[in-house]
This record gives C-alpha cells, sequence and structure tokens, in this order.
C-alpha cells in the first residue's frame, strides 16, 4: 500500500520514531512479545520508516564498530557472575523441591562441583538446568517488560521435561563477584510453571549488561568434533547438552586460523600468536605422549594444511589419533575458541571468568589423564567454575577440595546428597566402597563369590571333613591376595610369603 510506513504494530511507551532518525528507544511492553513456536525465542515488531532505510544503511557499519568497542568495554567494567545453587521441583525424575548445593560452604562458589551417582539418576538433567538458568541479560529499561519471557520459562518445559499433573519449579543462585571473593553479592530468580494452564511465573531479579556477564559453557558427553567450516552455522555454547549430534566446532580448522592469524602484519600477529601458543601449551599439558604440535603447508606429503601431534611413534595427523585424545581436543579447543571470542581484548582470554559444566568428565580418558586432568584445568582456566559429572573414584581422588555431590534413587525420586562422606587422603578401592559409589567389594565379582563362600564354612561351630576339604579347595582357588599399595610392596610381600611357604614346608 503507497505511503505505508512499514510494521504492523508500534510497541512502546513513546512515540513512534520521527522521520529521518532510527527508532532508538525500542521500549516494548509484554503484550507486544510473542513467542515463535518450538524455539522458544522472543520477538517485537518495531516501527522503521521506510525514508530512514537508506540512513540505516549507510550507518550500520559505523553502529556495528560502536556496538562491538561498547560490548568489550563493557565486559572489562563488568562483574562476573558465577553459580551458587540450583533449586528444583518435579522436574524429570527429582520430586519434591530440592537443593544443589554449588557453593564452598563459606558463601563462595566453588571452584569445581562434582556429581556423581548411577546412570539414570538425574545427572545430566542438572547440567541441562543450569545451562538454561543462564541470566538474561538486557539493557536496564526493558528487563522490568520482558522479564516474564526469561528463556528458561519458555525452554525448560520443551527440552527437558516436567512431572505430569504437578506444579514445577527452578530456581538459581548467583554470586556477583570474583570467584574467591567473600563480600560478593548473591542475585537469584525463579520460576514456577502450573501444568494445567502451562502458565509461567518468573520472581527475581533480572542481569543488566552494563553490570554483570555470565558466560556459561555446556558440553554433552559425545563431545564430537565438527568436521565442517567454521564459517558455517555454529551450534550454541551449549546445545551438545541437549542433543547428542551437535558437533562442537572443527578444532583442526580452528587451530590451523589460529595459525594463519598469527603470520599476518605486525600489528595483530603478536596477539593472534600469544592466543595461538596459549592453546597449543594447554593442548601439550592435557595430552599424555604429545611432545610437539606443528602446523603443515600443503606439499608433497600432505594435499591441504593440516595440523600435526609428535607421538612416540611419529608425527600424527589428528583425525589419526585416538578416540580419548580427539575428544579432549575438541571441548579444549571450542572452550578456548569461545574464551577469544569473549574476551577480546584480555591479555590472557583463558584466565577470565567462565562457568564451564562437563557431562562424564571422565569418559574415554586413561586412569593417568583422569588423575591429573583437573590440577591442568584449574592451571590453564583459573576464574572457572567447572561442574561436572564422572563415574570415576580417580576423579574424586584427585578433587581436593571440590565440592561432591551425589545423586540416590529413593523410590519413584531421586535425591540430591550436598553432604557425602568426605574421602580426601583415600584409596580409590576405599572410595569405591564409600556412600558415593556404594560398591559391596573393590575385588572382582568371581572372588568375592570364593572369599563369602569361605567365610561362610568357617564360621561354622565346628566344621566336618567335607568343610574341611572345602576350605582348603577355596584356599587353592583364592591364592594368594595382595595387600601392597605399590608394585614394589606387592612384590615384597610376595617374597615373604614364598618363604614362610618354604620354611613351612621344610619344618614338616
Amino acid at each position: 500500500m503507497a505511503g505505508d510506513t512499514g510494521p504492523r504494530m508500534h510497541c512502546g511507551q513513546g512515540p513512534p520514531a520521527p522521520s529521518g532518525g532510527l527508532l532508538a528507544t525500542g521500549v516494548c511492553s509484554a503484550a507486544a512479545l510473542h513467542t515463535l513456536g518450538p524455539s522458544g525465542a522472543v520477538s517485537a515488531d518495531l516501527q522503521i520508516p521506510r525514508n530512514d532505510m537508506a540512513a540505516r544503511k549507510k550507518t550500520s557499519k559505523t553502529v556495528k564498530r560502536s556496538a562491538a568497542k561498547t560490548r568489550v568495554a563493557a565486559r572489562k567494567r563488568a562483574t562476573p557472575l558465577y553459580f551458587l545453587s540450583l533449586r528444583i521441583k518435579d522436574i524429570r525424575c527429582f520430586g519434591a523441591e530440592q537443593l544443589l548445593n554449588l557453593s564452598d560452604g563459606k558463601g563462595r562458589p566453588a571452584p569445581w562441583t562434582i556429581i556423581l551417582g548411577n546412570n539414570g539418576v538425574g545427572k545430566t538433567t542438572l547440567l541441562q538446568c543450569l545451562a538454561l538458568c543462564e541470566p538474561q541479560t538486557m539493557d536496564p529499561f526493558v528487563e522490568e517488560r520482558i522479564g516474564a519471557f526469561s528463556r528458561v520459562a519458555v525452554e525448560l518445559p520443551r527440552r527437558i521435561g516436567l512431572r505430569r499433573g504437578a506444579w514445577a519449579m527452578l530456581a538459581a543462585g548467583f554470586h556477583k563477584g570474583a570467584l574467591d571473593s567473600h563480600d560478593g553479592d548473591t542475585k537469584s530468580f525463579r520460576v514456577d510453571w502450573d501444568p494445567a494452564s502451562n502458565v509461567k511465573r518468573l520472581s527475581g531479579v533480572m542481569f543488566r549488561k552494563d553490570e554483570e556477564h555470565f558466560a556459561c559453557h555446556g558440553y554433552g558427553a559425545t563431545r564430537r568434533m565438527g568436521a565442517g567450516a567454521l564459517s558455517g552455522k555454529v551450534s550454541s555454547r551449549n546445545e551438545s547438552l541437549f542433543q547428542e549430534d551437535v558437533p562442537l566446532r572443527n578444532a583442526e580448522e580452528w587451530l590451523l586460523q589460529a595459525d594463519y592469524a598469527a603470520s599476518k602484519a605486525p600489528a595483530r600477529a603478536k596477539f593472534a600468536k600469544a592466543n595461538r601458543d596459549r592453546i597449543v601449551q594447554v593442548l601439550l599439558d592435557l595430552l599424555p605422549d604429545i611432545d610437539d604440535i606443528i602446523f603443515v603447508a600443503p606439499g608433497p606429503r600432505v594435499p591441504v594444511a593440516r595440523v600435526e601431534f609428535k607421538t612416540p611413534y611419529g608425527f600424527v595427523g589428528m583425525r589419526d589419533l585416538s578416540l580419548g585424545y580427539r575428544t579432549l581436543i575438541a571441548w579444549m579447543v571450542d572452550l578456548a575458541s569461545r574464551l577469544f571470542e569473549r574476551y577480546p581484548g584480555s591479555a590472557n582470554p583463558l584466565a577470565e571468568p567462565a562457568v564451564v559444566l562437563v557431562d562424564e568428565i571422565d569418559l574415554h580418558l586413561h586412569p593417568a589423564w583422569q588423575r591429573r586432568l583437573m590440577s591442568y584445568l584449574r592451571e590453564h582456566f583459573p576464574r572457572a567454575q567447572f561442574i561436572v559429572t564422572a563415574h570415576s573414584p580417580l576423579v574424586v581422588q584427585s578433587a581436593v577440595d571440590a565440592n561432591i555431590v551425589v545423586l540416590r534413587k529413593e523410590g519413584d525420586h531421586v535425591v540430591i546428597d550436598n553432604n557425602p562422606t568426605s574421602v580426601q587422603g583415600w584409596r580409590v578401592d576405599q572410595i569405591l566402597t564409600s556412600d558415593l559409589f556404594e560398591l559391596s567389594s573393590a575385588r572382582s565379582p568371581q572372588l568375592e563369590s570364593l572369599l563369602q563362600e569361605r567365610t561362610q564354612l568357617l564360621s561354622k561351630a565346628r566344621l566336618s571333613a567335607s568343610d574341611k576339604a572345602k576350605v582348603k579347595e577355596l584356599d587353592a582357588q583364592i591364592g594368594f591376595l595382595p595387600t601392597g599399595e605399590t608394585r614394589n610392596e606387592r612384590e615384597a610381600l610376595e617374597i615373604i610369603q614364598r618363604f614362610a611357604q618354604r620354611v613351612q614346608k621344610e619344618g614338616q
């Protein structure tokens, strides 16, 4: 229609923008907002007269550059946010309202939280809930108007699922301040769902772009490395927690691009080289038996550029590494690349604040890797809060001051135990038989069965001839059980055992 000035609806408390200028206010009431189907996105129609479009195009580049500078400056000023707690009610296997403690017991966020529990008790669900609790940051003048459309309010019922016929609730507590700060502020928000009418109520506070920032990065159990170009569609920071087939960034291409950037104009090369060297050093520290990482240009030996790793057997390409190596490289490079993007002006982006969620962090890792992974991650990401799930007692053993949480089935629901037995200084076999893992024995099931049978026979008041014969048979089957903790101790005990047997035989 001739003379039509554009969109169907103007939303805001002020008048439409005047001709010749851009609509700068963009203040929208909740009534003018609408969700876009299953994506959970929120949109608003804003009025922009057609005669303003030319001016908009001319200024778009300037606006983008200005906005980028503003974001960088805001992040330098902003105070980091970390998780302190998560409260849930009637979400999947969790029944009545429960608390997941994410603090160190002294009012500060725990740098490391390890969530343990059997398969199917909701460990991944808790990580997904945390990922959806990422604060909805916005400009101060619109925060009160679109708070009801918080991402978590829209997406949690769709992506996780609520218990049928019950009011569901999700609430998160945040620490505003440094990871090791005692005097940080606390913030929280809460969302409730009515299953009958699908009504959502949001309470608490929202978060301002100019005051706080929150970078949450989630990694599912698969952590599959992408194979496509980096210029293609990039998954969100937490998407692999919800969909197993979502790949992470193409680590090899990212490393090659980082190496290329390091060879460009001197003004930018120094900064790019520092970032490239940082992630290379992280990989060298984390990956056992990798002595060097090189960038190979196309030539007679390799048709396309690639990254090669020096192993005891020579240099090999990334695709020829084992699954354990590739999985660790995939999420390390993905995390590092996102931190480089989020903190472009930082002297060391890896040392900036972040929250990292990792499902089954011990997956595909040799026991030696499991024991040292935490210490290396602490060293290279000193201001990151890690919240992970695990099945390995070696991860727990190496977690000297971590916050340990155990999930247990009780009837038709799962209970969150925030205060399990402390196992600091315990052996792995002792940890396995503690209430963290609840194994009856650290020995093999076959040997345990023989030992139980022997114990039952010896507990009799009198042993018959057949009982004595059976005990002797069991002793032969069981053999010598090593008790030493190290190889040297076991060898020494074996020598003593053989000597004792020889003395006994000679004495007869």
